[in-house]
């Protein structure tokens, strides 16, 4: 799965101009994601395809604005815990972009950190090509095509 993410990420090379965001969108495995035509991820240089494997949902997000993709993946036989390593899995889109992190109790000074989430939680993993690393984030129920879609939103 890292791999496939990583390829992904290395995919997108080109600087485009553009302000369209894109909504979040779910990979389908083994279909392209194409760099250009409808509903296409225009930051990418060329037309990527990722084959998940069996169990595991993929999401991506394209901001030609910020002229980044983020890319997120869970497995429906993820665990559930109450802790969470931190770490920057991003940075937000604006004017004064800022750090993300992979939970709002993360900041610069607490990345590898261990913390404490209140509530046990179902995990994905995010990575961006606006810097970061890739990072375990909180899913609000068991791992699926929707919730997927939640570890790639650009905040």
């Amino acid at each position: 799965m890292n791999k496939n993410l990583a390829a992904l990420i290395a995919a997108t090379t080109i600087i485009l101009s553009s302000s369209a965001f894109a909504a979040p969108t779910a990979i389908q495995s083994g279909s392209a994601i194409a760099s250009t035509g409808t509903g296409s991820c225009a930051v990418l240089g060329d037309s990527v395809k990722l084959n998940l494997s069996k169990g595991v949902n993929g999401a991506y997000d394209c901001s030609e604005a910020n002229n980044a993709i983020n890319v997120g993946a869970c497995h429906t036989a993820g665990s559930r815990g109450t802790t969470l390593t931190c770490a920057q899995v991003g940075m937000s889109s604006g004017t004064n972009p800022v750090a993300v992190y992979n939970n709002p109790g993360c900041t610069a000074a607490n990345v590898g950190q261990d913390i404490t989430v209140t509530t046990p939680s179902y995990r994905g993993f995010r990575a961006s090509t606006t810097g970061g690393s890739v990072g375990a984030q909180s899913l609000s129920a068991n791992c699926s095509a929707s919730t997927a879609l939640e570890l790639v939103n650009f905040q």
